[in-house]
């Protein structure tokens, strides 16, 4: 149980027995009624605590609201009737020692009474513990909110600082001039017109922290493009998505970073060049995507994980949690970047 909670408990409970040891002055002495009212209070106090973790193991399961509704109504009353019971009992020693008479035990009439009367009590308590696990979750689900927002800004603000390199910008201007010096206009415009929606792409900022299937393969096809003008022959692509896949809906510039690192670390290192392929696949209720090249590979336990592989890990977990997985492999044969995440469908995303 954490800190706040007991604060909220001791601070309740505190104020239900101020309460009712003021409620009944004119009747009784105030030193009988902070006892008893105490001791109804700690009794209280002991009821919520078994409620609390009955209505714990119902929020881990994610009860539904009727099932949390009649398990707090029926949960509530019976816990109300050993309390009215349990205070009753104790009620009798207190009167003789402070009161200097006995008490009696209350008949069943009596007991379902105070049953009532204390069940709305813990009812109430049963209302408030449930809201305020209710604003805890819409705080939580705020913050990862935020959280992933900021982490695609970042994603996208990686991308850009990538693309805007010098090197990248002088092989690309580079292609461009070449093409220019050989006459060759229309490949030059369209290099230029490449660049210029690759870019304006990046700098584009999406509605959601989610773009369809379709546009981020289109946006890595662009990235691609111009890649190939520069290494030619070096660079073979290959892209296969499953029918049922492309309007799936996927975290803005996730497939980026990772075709980004097979580039630049699996095919530029070879002299050969190699192949790069990006798959996706609907796999049940999850999407599946796979970056893959067939370049050196790298060692993780002794480099470290790239930036972009990083990055996609934090992204993913902040939008998803444990419904988001991501595999790599990487050795002699190249480098398997693979990543599983809930399939949502587009809706009118075209291929």
């Amino acid at each position: 149980m954490t800190r706040r909670f007991w604060l909220h408990q001791v601070a309740g409970w505190s104020a239900y027995a101020v309460a009712m040891s003021l409620s009944r002055l004119s009747f009784f002495p105030l030193s009988y009624m902070v006892v008893a009212k105490g001791v109804l209070a700690l009794l209280g106090l002991a009821c919520s605590l078994v409620l609390w973790r009955l209505y714990r193991g119902m929020l881990a399961r994610r009860a539904t609201l009727l099932q949390i509704i009649v398990v707090s109504v029926v949960a509530s009353y019976l816990m109300a009737a050993l309390w009215t019971a349990a205070d009753n009992l104790v009620a009798i020693p207190i009167g003789r020692a402070l009161l200097g008479r006995e008490g009696q035990i209350r008949g069943l009439f009596g007991l379902f009474v105070g049953s009532v009367y204390n069940a709305f009590t813990l009812l109430a308590w049963s209302l408030l513990y449930f809201a305020i696990k209710h604003h805890d979750a819409l705080t939580a689900e705020r913050v990862r909110s935020l959280r992933a927002e900021a982490l695609a800004q970042r994603a996208q603000l990686d991308a850009l600082r990538y693309q805007l390199h010098p090197h990248f910008l002088f092989n690309t201007l580079n292609i461009i001039s070449s093409l220019v010096a050989e006459g060759d206009s229309a490949a030059a415009s369209r290099m230029i017109s490449r660049l210029s929606d690759f870019l304006r792409h990046t700098l584009a900022t999406p509605p959601s922290d989610e773009v369809s299937l379709t546009e981020e393969v289109e946006f890595v096809r662009r990235y691609l493009e111009i890649e190939q003008a520069r290494f030619e022959e070096r660079l073979r692509v290959h892209i296969d998505v499953a029918p049922d896949a492309w309007t799936a809906r996927v975290p803005y510039l996730i497939l980026q970073p990772l075709v980004e690192n097979a580039v630049r670390h699996g095919i530029a290192t070879r002299e050969e060049g190699g192949t790069l392929t990006v798959e996706a696949r609907r796999q049940g209720s999850g999407l599946q995507l796979e970056v893959k090249d067939d370049g050196p590979g790298w060692d993780p336990a002794g480099n470290g994980e790239r930036v972009g592989l990083t990055n996609t890990r934090e992204r993913l977990a902040r939008l998803y949690g444990a419904a988001s997985e991501v595999q790599v492999t990487s050795g002699t044969g190249g480098t398997h970047v693979a990543i599983r995440i809930p399939f949502r469908d587009g809706q009118g995303a075209a291929r």
